[in-house]
């Protein structure tokens, strides 16, 4: 990876796994997905000062996709929006994308089949690699109550030479039972592993660590393709913890949706039956009661539990609120997906852990009932043993009409509990009426405790096909 001194202060980067697609397929015929997937990325600066940014495209082979550009962020949650489909610029392909800046910054990234039955799918760029990262749940000719499951792995080299990589699959008594070719990946560059093009593969599920060569620094995004139009992006772990925060769980509801949780074991050793708590709180207004599960078996190292509301029926329906994966003792990581049974809509989020400090988050792009028909929801987690106290800034978008940066708050939010941003509706229980209609732009959320956030985003006009994308906000000072 080229990094570039910008003044008189060394550049900071933020890594972004983007698959642009423009105009041509980006897997071949029986693969993973036929459709041609197209992107857009937004930057925000995380940076309590203005940030120079340098943006820098790669093909696939490590060469200059198109000429680098500059911008500057003016402020702290100032927002940067770059549509690939729209750039003349970058030939047909897919590629890569590495951010240098004079501060701190947050990108979402996301991914659509456009002019087609959507597909789409969001997730966090992220700040730096790590030798290997792990992926709770990959696929390959799996079988769901969504259609054929299969998964793409995109891994990006974020060192400063090429490195070789190789995918380890994992099955569910933690024995690895296939280790992909080794690939070489130039510095910068990024390289999609479609599980359905390598036929030495096993079909099922399972879990994967990838690794790099000795030196060598990747970072990984999973893409989950489910029956013809599902797709669920979520970033893979470099790190773990011992206890995670799932602000939206949901047991098979009216409108179908259901989040399965999956939790990697990364302890090093097995994790016994009953270790892996997961502690769920019913919101107020769902009139349901709280419950707790735990694995039924043990759980070696590499391997992943499921707790699936989708198929466990003594997971209470019609049932919603957070939940609290609590693995003391052992480290963990997670992911949520968020399942629409009997539809094509799917997303998925990692799981937020619950040892944050930071008392500001910043979400890269609101968007309010725009004319397109996107919108999101923006879920605040309070992560401190108090109520806390929280106030959101939103800022208008550059071309945003007139009235989208508003204030709202203070909202008092309680221990372990979250605050919803609806922007999907105008009026009624969590929504943002001061926001008007076809407003976007960023939020700056303060608040005496710590939090975090995740997004939840939709083309409230689709009725078909899979519009539904998730993603992590960031913490700021």
């Amino acid at each position: 990876m080229q990094k570039r001194k910008i003044m008189s202060r060394p550049a900071l980067t933020i890594m972004m796994v983007v698959t642009l697609i423009l105009t041509a397929s980006l897997v071949a015929s029986g693969a993973a997905t036929t459709k041609q997937l197209s992107t857009n990325f937004t930057l925000v600066n995380l940076s309590s000062s203005s940030n120079l940014v340098n943006i820098q495209y790669y093909t696939a082979t490590g060469s200059q996709w198109r000429p680098s550009e500059s911008a500057t962020l003016a402020s702290q949650g100032s927002q940067l929006i770059r549509r690939q489909y729209e750039d003349t610029q970058l030939t047909s392909g897919s590629g890569s994308v590495v951010v240098g800046g004079q501060g701190p910054m947050g990108a979402v990234v996301q991914i659509q089949a456009r002019g087609q039955t959507p597909t789409s799918g969001a997730y966090s760029g992220s700040a730096a690699g790590s030798n290997s990262a792990n992926i709770p749940l990959i696929a390959k000719n799996g079988s769901s109550a969504s259609g054929a499951v299969n998964s793409q792995i995109i891994i990006q080299n974020t060192g400063t030479t090429a490195t070789s990589i190789q995918v380890e699959f994992v099955n569910s008594s933690g024995t690895t039972v296939y280790t992909s070719p080794s690939t070489n990946i130039a510095a910068g560059a990024s390289y999609t592993y479609d599980l359905t093009n390598d036929a030495s593969a096993p079909n099922g599920f399972f879990s994967a660590v990838v690794k790099a060569a000795t030196g060598g620094q990747v970072t990984v995004v999973s893409n989950l393709f489910t029956g013809s139009n599902g797709m669920q992006t979520f970033s893979g772990f470099s790190a773990s913890a011992q206890k995670w925060l799932a602000p939206l769980f949901t047991s098979r509801l009216g409108n179908g949706l259901s989040t399965p949780v999956t939790v990697q074991n990364l302890s090093g050793g097995s994790i016994p039956a009953g270790a892996i708590k997961l502690q769920c709180k019913a919101d107020p207004s769902s009139g349901g009661a709280d419950f707790n599960k735990s694995n039924p078996a043990a759980v070696t190292n590499t391997a992943s539990a499921i707790f699936n509301p989708v198929t466990d029926n003594t997971i209470p329906a019609n049932w919603y609120g957070a939940c609290t994966i609590d693995t003391t003792g052992y480290n963990t990581v997670a992911f949520v997906q968020m399942r629409f049974v009997g539809s094509d809509r799917a997303a998925s989020y990692e799981a937020i852990r619950a040892d944050g400090t930071k008392t500001k988050v910043i979400v890269p792009l609101y968007m309010k009932r725009l004319a397109n028909g996107f919108a999101t929801a923006v879920t605040i987690q309070n992560l401190g043993a108090s109520a806390a106290t929280v106030n959101i800034a939103y800022q208008a978008g550059d071309g945003a009409p007139a009235g989208c940066s508003v204030n709202v708050g203070p909202f008092t939010v309680a221990a372990g509990g979250s605050l919803i941003q609806n922007h999907r509706i105008a009026s009624g229980a969590n929504s943002v009426p001061s926001v008007p209609d076809n407003c976007f732009g960023s939020m700056v959320v303060t608040s005496n405790q710590a939090v975090e956030a995740f997004v939840q985003i939709d083309d409230l006009d689709q009725s078909t096909g899979d519009p539904f994308m998730a993603h992590n906000a960031f913490t700021a000072d």
